[in-house]
């Protein structure tokens, strides 16, 4: 085998088997142990990674380091939390994503690899998509490792709506820009793909994933807003409101069921401007209960390791808080309005992929409290600092 097959195979694999999650099927439907087993696996298959390419390694990127610098900077203050505090501190699970940051990092210097991750992205995430959408078909639920009857929203291979639509978007942009076929037999391939993760997203019902397709979706199509088609778009957009603020009419013989509709008077309520009557499945309540226990109670330190978590308040930004304390979520936000600027200063084939990325991650990031400890998504963000950092580079 060349070296340079193992290389990729060292930490593509890993990056696969995250992307499709197998490490929670394989505890659900065949052994903890096992999975446990292939969680040790890939990270040997990445030091082994490291070890093969270091020396070889490309010019490195300054904005993918700043994710470096943040997860030791949560380290030293929510151990610390964790040790004035009396909190358990599960630091193995919460250190495999810094692995792959640092890993991902060595691996993505070299401008040939961030081309072929970039293609193994795109097929893995597609095919994550088409899985999911396979499991809602036949009712599987991976929380309950089986078949149920009564299932109204896709959870995914995630066992979770909102993350099953944030991959779904990520797929469609990944689709979309780094997916160019000349041929038009693959021009409609294309479609299809992009058509099919659409319908994935559909089936999650999540009302931050709609709301936030519609922005990517619109920034990746950047070019068709000019001119004439700008104030026809214009013009449009108060039958949308119209279209949107009736939706429950529009969808009355559709059949749906429990979450469904549930789902469909949120983005009435929200359009219409009846804030009150938003069900928010109990985040917000949730969500109060972390800042007001926890974080205002300890606000410089935090509280340690993997706390939020443990409260399941669905918030990335205010659960780094919650863990490490101000001072780390201050750099956390620095880092993020880094990429931002970054990308806002790229060429615009970079520009228009980088920022709607950045931007569905981060909108979610107010919603579920595990972008940052997923590793695909820590590899995606390493990829995107040397994308923004090399900007003479072609994307795809």
């Amino acid at each position: 085998m060349k070296k340079s097959l193992l290389i990729h195979i060292c930490f593509l694999l890993p990056f696969v088997l995250t992307v499709f999650n197998l490490q929670v099927f394989i505890t659900r439907l065949v052994s903890m142990a096992i999975a446990q087993v292939m969680a040790y696996g890939n990270l040997g298959l990445l030091i082994l990674g490291v070890a093969l390419c270091i020396k070889d390694k490309g010019p490195l990127s300054k904005t993918a380091r700043l994710w470096i610098i943040f997860y030791l900077l949560y380290f030293i203050f929510a151990i610390l939390a964790s040790a004035i505090h009396f909190n358990p501190a599960n630091i193995l699970v919460a250190i495999i994503p810094f692995i792959y940051v640092l890993a991902f990092y060595v691996y993505l210097s070299i401008p040939e690899n961030r081309k072929v991750f970039g293609n193994i992205a795109v097929l893995a995430f597609v095919l994550s998509g088409i899985l999911s959408i396979y499991l809602y078909s036949i009712n599987f639920d991976l929380d309950r490792g089986g078949t149920y009857a009564y299932k109204d929203r896709s959870g995914g291979v995630y066992a979770d709506a909102n993350n099953t639509a944030l991959a779904a978007i990520i797929s469609v942009v990944l689709i979309f820009k780094l997916y160019n076929p000349k041929k038009k037999i693959f021009k409609l391939f294309k479609l299809l793909a992009i058509g099919i993760m659409v319908y994935g997203l559909i089936l999650t019902f999540s009302n931050t994933g709609f709301m936030v397709f519609i922005i990517c979706l619109t920034i990746l199509n950047h070019k068709f807003f000019s001119g004439l088609r700008l104030i026809l778009g214009l013009s449009l957009l108060p039958f949308v409101y119209l279209a949107l603020a009736n939706l429950n009419t529009l969808t009355a013989d559709l059949n749906l069921i429990g979450q469904q509709r549930a789902k469909i008077d949120n983005i009435v309520n929200i359009v219409t401007f009846n804030t009150d009557k938003v069900d928010t499945s109990g985040r917000n309540e949730l969500l109060m209960k972390l800042i007001t226990n926890y974080v205002f109670e300890n606000p410089i330190l935090g509280n340690g390791v993997d706390f939020a978590n443990s409260q399941s308040a669905h918030n990335t930004i205010i659960g780094v808080w919650a863990d490490a304390g101000i001072f780390v979520l201050l750099f956390f936000l620095f880092m993020l309005g880094k990429y931002f600027l970054e990308a806002i200063k790229s060429p615009p084939d970079i520009r228009y992929f980088v920022l709607p990325m950045l931007l569905v991650l981060c909108i979610f990031m107010l919603s579920l409290q595990s972008v940052i400890n997923q590793p695909y998504f820590m590899a995606l963000f390493v990829y995107m600092g040397y994308l923004v950092d090399n900007k003479n580079i072609k994307i795809a």
